[in-house]
């Protein structure tokens, strides 16, 4: 058998370490993996890392704060800011370190159960499937987030360990087929050549919600199949997921998608939902277990300090007043950092306030009851309103934020001030919060989504009537007319940028946005044109397309690696 070595932290090339770290265990394989527990165990390690690289707050700012739709701006925030370099890497050095540490205990389970005398080759290969998907989603966060990436598939071992480590960067394209000729194989039904390892199932009605199978896997590799304009076999594996979830084109009425999965679960602090293909959980127990993001504490209005007039009390209370508004439901203990606010562009042309689109937020629009729908924006809330800390009225009415002491509690205001900038909706916000701990779900993939992706492959093929088919299940929910090819103008140039602007709308703060403005060729173009954060436009290059590969990693290869598009960038 094998040796598997396991290196604190994991391996040093991959994870950061010292070279001088000792290996921690280095017993065989012989003594382990012998019943189906110990493999779930084994399993569960190569789970951990998704957690690490998406629930911290700088994936998400480098996804979702460094494009066109959010800004920050926070001198300290490097991803926001792109401020990054080889250097000083910001959360390339998760991604990366993560990343591969993921890699390598997916390829050390492959390698175990392959060889592996205790199990048959029917009860293995569920299990293989499983790893090789968590492989493949750890290599789409590499891909998108470096560009050309090592590439292996081998358990790393003392014999090949060192040329493991001098891997130079890879082409992300043949990376990308690999997976996803790997993922169709393993994923895809018989009829359609596959081997379906894995049930074709709704992650959603799987009984651990934090399982990663075949929905999962198709998504990825569907993802990849865009990036590589591999359209038909887009379709095809996208095809997979709408038998799963649900075809609204053909079996299926379109109204009936906005019945199935209705728009409010959108939201994160609604958790394992049906609509969901990943999320995320965070887990915030009182007096008990923590694990946390700290998101929400970028996306919730400035809470108020309320000063007391007794003496005898503490020169500052606990409050539930945000922005001016008295708001019960987020708590009076959230702790809220300098916020990410949308640009101009997405709350004046994607989703002005006058939108009938009930994604744009509760109160927009002159509404005085809630639109039920994701919440992508805050421009009025319903509470009482507050002036400098003092009460306005105690009458619970509708008021705008910003502005409280020229509200109107009967919602009479039906378009906002000129300097009314909304916050970031209560799609992100943690009710009940304390200090900042986020117990919401960030929601990573979403079948919403896979329509947008259908639309987009089609309209790639040439297809612009299905484009529009998939591209109008997803409007019909958020109340938008429909368009049809005329519409656009018979334009596929016109409706590929209603595809985009679409998914600026339905996925907004969902972390695809950066990767999907790369693939199209167009990130830097628009994040330089549209994002009004205070430093970015300092600090954006061309090249920041891609994060760098962290400085340390490139020496541990022995300069294999390279950062040539960060030349003369320390």
């Amino acid at each position: 058998m094998k040796k598997a070595i396991y290196i604190l932290c994991g391996l040093c090339f991959l994870c950061g370490c010292s070279l001088k770290e000792q290996v921690v265990s280095n017993s065989t394989r012989d003594t382990y993996y012998r019943n189906e527990i110990q493999v779930r165990t084994g399993l569960s390690g190569c789970y951990t890392q998704v957690r690490d690289i998406i629930c911290n707050s700088g994936y998400w700012q480098m996804t979702e704060c460094a494009t066109d739709l959010i800004s920050m701006s926070v001198s300290n925030q490097y991803n926001a800011n792109c401020d990054v370099s080889p250097s000083r890497p910001g959360v390339a050095a998760t991604v990366w370190s993560k990343g591969y540490t993921g890699v390598m205990r997916c390829n050390e389970m492959i390698d175990v159960l392959e060889e592996s005398e205790y199990f048959t080759r029917e009860q293995k290969l569920p299990w293989i499937a499983e790893a090789k998907v968590l492989r493949a989603l750890y290599y789409y966060l590499l891909t998108s987030t470096f560009g050309d990436v090592p590439f292996y598939t081998e358990a790393v071992t003392e014999q090949n360990r060192a040329r493991i480590a001098s891997l130079p960067r890879m082409s992300a394209k043949d990376t990308r087929d690999y997976l996803i000729d790997e993922m169709m194989e393993y994923l895809l039904p018989y009829s359609m050549g596959g081997r379906q390892a894995l049930p074709l199932q709704r992650t959603y009605e799987n009984p651990s919600k934090a399982y990663i199978g075949a929905a999962v896997g198709l998504m990825v590799a569907g993802k990849m199949c865009l990036w590589n304009e591999r359209y038909t076999d887009a379709i095809k594996i996208f095809g997979q997921l709408e038998a799963i979830y649900g075809d609204y084109r053909t079996v299926k009425s379109k109204y009936d998608f906005a019945k199935d999965y209705p728009i409010t679960d959108v939201r994160w602090r609604e958790k394992n939902v049906k609509e969901s293909i990943l999320e995320v959980g965070n887990l915030v127990e009182e007096y008990g277990l923590a694990i946390k993001g700290t998101i929400a504490s970028y996306c919730t209005p400035a809470r108020t300090t309320v000063t007391s007039d007794d003496e005898e009390e503490s020169a500052s209370q606990a409050s539930d007043i945000y922005n001016g508004i008295k708001i019960p439901e987020l708590g009076a203990y959230a702790r809220t950092y300098t916020a990410a606010i949308p640009t101009s562009y997405y709350y004046t042309r994607v989703l002005p306030y006058s939108s009938k689109d009930i994604r744009n937020g509760e109160y927009s629009n002159g509404r005085t009851e809630p639109a039920g729908g994701s919440g992508n924006l805050a421009w009025r809330w319903q509470g009482e309103g507050y002036v400098k800390s003092r009460m306005l009225t105690e009458k619970k009415g509708i008021y705008w934020f910003n502005k409280p002491s020229n509200s109107q509690p009967d919602g009479s205001v039906d378009k906002p001030y000129g300097n009314n900038q909304p916050w970031l909706g209560d799609k992100f916000w943690c009710f009940g919060m304390y200090n900042n701990q986020d117990g919401n779900n960030y929601k990573v993939f979403r079948y919403a989504g896979v329509l947008l992706n259908l639309a987009e492959a089609h309209l790639m093929n040439g297809d612009m009537e299905t484009a529009c088919d998939y591209l109008n299940i997803v409007r019909n929910r958020a109340g938008l007319d429909e368009l049809s090819p005329e519409n656009v103008n018979n334009s596929r140039e016109a409706l590929m940028e209603e595809i985009r602007m679409e998914c600026a709308r339905e996925l907004f703060g969902e972390f695809q946005r950066k990767f999907d403005l790369v693939r199209w060729g167009i990130w830097y173009e628009r994040t330089l044109m549209y994002n009004e954060g205070k430093y970015i436009k300092g600090y954006i290059l061309p090249c920041h397309e891609y994060w760098p590969i962290p400085a340390e990693q490139v020496t541990y290869s022995g300069n294999n690696l390279d950062n040539n598009a960060y030349k003369g960038i320390l």
